[in-house]
C-alpha cells in the first residue's frame, strides 16, 4: 500500500481546491485552443486534469497509487469528462507520446529529478508548457487560523528542524535549472471562501505525514487537538479562507528544441 492510500478519501474532498477561475485564467494565458493533449503527472483524484480537461482535446492522468486511480476515475465520471488515466510514475513513463500541457500539481517533492527531466525532455514539444501548479491557504486577516493549524499539524508530522521547508516547498525554478526548460511566467488567483472545522481536520488527514495510516491509533487524539485549536476561530463551526492558486509556466529554452 503506498503512503497516499488512506488519504484518498479525504484528499477527494478536503484538499485545498483550485478554484474555478484559475483553469479559465490560465488555459487563457497560454491560449489554449482546445485542441492540445494534457498529461498530469502525480494526478491524484485528478483535480488538475479535470479542471483543465474542458479546455483541451484529450487529459491523461498518471499516478503510481491504484486508489487515487480509482478516485480520479470516479470524479472524471462525475464531472462528465473523458479521463485517460494510467498507473505509473512519470519516471517510468512511455516516451513514444508528445504532450502539449504537462501538469504537476503536488507531487514535484516526490519526483526522481533527473530521471523526470529525461521523461520531460522526450514528451514534451518545443512548443509545449509544463505548469507547476499549487493551491493554498493564505494567512491573511480572513484567515487567521492558518498558523495554529500548521503548528499543531506538524508537530504530529514527526518532521525535523526545516523539513516542512526542504522537502514541499520545493521552488520551480530551481528544480529545472541546469535543464532545457526555464521559467516563461505564472498565473496566481485569490479565492475567498467559507468552510467548516471537519473539513479542515479532513485536511490533515488528506497529508501523507498525518495520514489515518501514518497516525495509527493515535487518529482520534489528533483529530481532537485539530478541531481544539480551530475552535477560538471559528463561528459555529464555520472559518473563512483565502485560497491561493498558482501556475509557474515553464518553456523550452531557445536553441534547446527536441
Amino acid at each position: 500500500m503506498g503512503r497516499f492510500a488512506s488519504t484518498v478519501e479525504f484528499y477527494s474532498r478536503y484538499r485545498e481546491p483550485y478554484p474555478p477561475e484559475f483553469f479559465r485564467a490560465v488555459a487563457e494565458r497560454l491560449g489554449l485552443r482546445g485542441t492540445e493533449k494534457l498529461l498530469d503527472v502525480g494526478c491524484g483524484p485528478g483535480l488538475l486534469a479535470i479542471g483543465f480537461g474542458p479546455f483541451v482535446a484529450r487529459a491523461t492522468g498518471l499516478d503510481p497509487e491504484p486508489a487515487m486511480i480509482e478516485a480520479a476515475k470516479t470524479a472524471a465520471a462525475s464531472a462528465g469528462l473523458a479521463l485517460s488515466l494510467v498507473q505509473g510514475r512519470v519516471e517510468e513513463f512511455s516516451r513514444a507520446e508528445s504532450f502539449d500541457l504537462v501538469t504537476i500539481g503536488r507531487a514535484l517533492h516526490w519526483l526522481d529529478r533527473d530521471a523526470t527531466l529525461a521523461v520531460l525532455e522526450h514528451i514534451v514539444p518545443a512548443s509545449g508548457r509544463i505548469l507547476i501548479c499549487g493551491a493554498s491557504s493564505s494567512e491573511s486577516a480572513l484567515s487567521l487560523w492558518t498558523e495554529a493549524y500548521e503548528h499543531v499539524r506538524r508537530s504530529w508530522a514527526a518532521e525535523g528542524p526545516g523539513e516542512h521547508e526542504r522537502r514541499y516547498r520545493i521552488d520551480g525554478k530551481t528544480w529545472f535549472a541546469g535543464s532545457c526548460f526555464g521559467e516563461a511566467g505564472m498565473v496566481s488567483v485569490t479565492e475567498r471562501r467559507q468552510l467548516t472545522v471537519e473539513a479542515l481536520v479532513g485536511r490533515a488527514l488528506s497529508k501523507s505525514n498525518t495520514s489515518p495510516t501514518r497516525l495509527g491509533e493515535r487518529r482520534a487524539q489528533f483529530e481532537e487537538e485539530i478541531a481544539a485549536v480551530l475552535e477560538p476561530f471559528a463561528q459555529d463551526g464555520v472559518l473563512n479562507e483565502e485560497i491561493v492558486a498558482r501556475a509557474s509556466i515553464f518553456a523550452r529554452l531557445p536553441g534547446r528544441s527536441r
